[in-house]
């Protein structure tokens, strides 16, 4: 079955990683940026979080995700009910006990996202578009995804592209991509490799978008 969802997020990037307080359903992403040497220790200790944190109350989503393009590069992508519940996430023991370790292995850049905000002034276009395959479509996705990562991280106005594929269930996919402005987002989706392959890719598995609004400050 496919599916195309389009919902309009403001993200609210984080100096530290101390969240902010709001209102509503919270969706967080931890953009992660690991060397070789510490990779496999980070994802260790870090997929520990993942299922700790699937428990903690008001939990909606947890999952640690890696590039299909960048060994260096991981997201966590995360999603609670409420800032409370992201408050006792972040005061809960396993919260207190993994991640200063995994501070210590890698660069990370934590941006927080509230449905209904609007950011002020100048802002960027971040799309989340999550994937779902089977185990028989799975390699026929990624290489399609790969070829659509490398043609549009050439398009003019594009400002990152990446896939990234969960850690915890191999089928389960998230095209990353950003964007100066809408025009360019258009003239992507008009594209001869996005108008080839994305049909390729939906036929494959069911796919979301999802479209954030991004401060350029905070990008």
């Amino acid at each position: 079955m496919k599916r195309i969802l389009i919902a309009t997020i403001a993200l609210v990037a984080l100096v530290s990683c101390a969240p902010k307080k709001a209102e509503g359903p919270l969706r967080l992403n931890c953009l992660v940026t690991v060397t070789p040497e510490n990779r496999d220790q980070y994802i260790e200790l870090c997929m520990q979080h993942v299922e700790a944190s699937l428990q903690d109350e008001g939990n909606i989503a947890f999952d640690l995700m890696e590039s299909a393009t960048d060994s260096t590069k991981l997201l966590i992508f995360e999603t609670w009910e409420s800032q409370e519940a992201l408050d006792k996430h972040a005061a809960s023991e396993h919260f207190a006990q993994i991640v200063p370790q995994t501070s210590q292995l890698a660069q990370t850049e934590l941006q927080q996202m509230q449905a209904g905000a609007e950011p002020e002034g100048e802002y960027v276009l971040r799309l989340n578009c999550p994937t779902t395959v089977t185990e028989e479509t799975r390699e026929a996705v990624i290489e399609l995804c790969k070829e659509l990562v490398a043609s549009s991280l050439n398009d003019e106005g594009n400002i990152a592209y990446d896939l990234y594929i969960s850690c915890s269930d191999p089928c389960k996919m998230l095209i990353f991509e950003t964007w100066k402005d809408q025009e360019s987002l258009d003239k992507h989706s008009a594209a001869e490799h996005f108008t080839r392959l994305v049909p390729q890719i939906q036929e494959l598995g069911t796919l979301e978008v999802e479209s954030f609004k991004l401060p350029v400050s905070e990008q």
